[in-house]
């Protein structure tokens, strides 16, 4: 019977083995010319035989043990998402810039060394994946990347090479977790990103750059140590998720109240004393205040209709015994954490 289409081959070692299985033994994988989804998961892969005639669009190889990208994958031309995350490749082989119809790449948490050459094997791709590789400087040709989506979270990353301001094109940028002091400037003209993050760096402030953003939905500045939230924020209208929690402020400005476009704001662990309307704020569906110095209870976000989940746990709140009942009933339809 002919192999259906579609089906996604889960290969462990020699055969079909459970999740237990924690030595495997070296072997040569097959891979049958008529599926289009592949995937192998934790096994030892000594060589990987892909037919020139197949139909392969989705190729998973994560956790393989593999130091190189097996050259047999240059037979995939319908191939669109390569996952091989959880490896120890170090380089990017000439023969992959040949495939045309790849959209994205996993290569997370291997071991790069990344050169000029790698960077131009990879300009073709429109989602690069190279978090967790110790990368502490990018090539300077950088800038020949034609991708919408970057990861570079968990690296080393500093500084940018001034190539990096000719993506601009980018509408997805990950540095979650690596050590910049500053925000690049390099950033500045990004017109185009829609979601960025910062999460877990050494950053002080907020360039007012970020403010020019326009297309900006998403913007994640957590455990850094910025202080204040500059006024050119104001000017980001699309901007829907806000976290800046695990910081350095102590106030919030009074126009962060006319951003409408809020639906989830995150700022605890601050030094916050008092808030600003921030119940005006027409879309906020989510905001976590949590660890914080304020003494005024927010019942205006409690009563808030669009309201769905509020944390303002340790704060300096006194309730009474009316106002803790009054919670109680109000946390049977939203998520209050007091």
């Amino acid at each position: 019977m002919a192999i259906k289409r579609n089906i996604v081959l889960l290969l462990m070692v020699m055969g079909l083995f459970t999740s237990c299985v924690t030595q495997p033994a070296k072997y040569v994988t097959y891979v049958p010319d008529s599926v289009t989804v592949f995937e192998v998961v934790r096994a030892e892969i000594q060589y990987l035989d892909i037919p020139k005639d197949n139909n392969i669009e989705v190729l998973s190889l994560t956790n393989c043990g593999l130091d190189r990208i097996p050259s047999s994958i240059k037979h995939c031309k319908y191939l669109r998402r390569l996952n091989l995350e959880g490896n120890q490749i170090k380089h990017i082989p000439k023969w992959l810039s040949s495939l045309d119809s790849i959209e994205e790449i996993n290569l997370n948490f291997n071991k790069l060394n990344l050169k000029r050459r790698d960077i131009r094997r990879l300009s073709k791709i429109e989602d690069v994946l190279l978090a967790g590789n110790g990368i502490k400087k990018l090539p300077a040709n950088v800038g020949c990347l034609r991708c919408e989506s970057l990861n570079l979270s968990k690296n080393q990353l500093s500084t940018l090479p001034k190539s990096f301001a000719e993506l601009k094109q980018v509408r997805y940028l990950i540095f979650y977790d690596n050590v910049f002091e500053s925000i690049p400037k390099e950033l500045a003209g990004f017109k185009n990103l829609k979601h960025l993050d910062f999460y877990k760096n050494k950053i002080t402030e907020i360039p007012d750059f970020i403010g020019d953003m326009d297309n900006l939905q998403q913007l994640f500045l957590s455990f850094n140590k910025i202080e204040e939230i500059p006024d050119t924020l104001r000017n980001l209208k699309r901007l829907k998720y806000f976290y800046i929690h695990h910081n350095e402020l102590h106030f919030l400005p009074e126009w962060i109240t006319e951003m409408d476009s809020i639906e989830r704001f995150g700022l605890g662990f601050n030094h916050l004393l008092e808030l600003p309307e921030v119940w005006k704020m027409e879309a906020l569906q989510e905001f976590d205040c949590e660890h914080n110095l304020l003494e005024r209870f927010p019942w205006e976000l409690v009563d808030k209709p669009e309201m769905e989940i509020l944390n303002v746990r340790d704060n300096n709140f006194s309730l009474t015994i009316e106002e803790t009942v009054r919670l109680e009933k109000a946390n049977k339809t939203k998520r209050i954490s007091y």
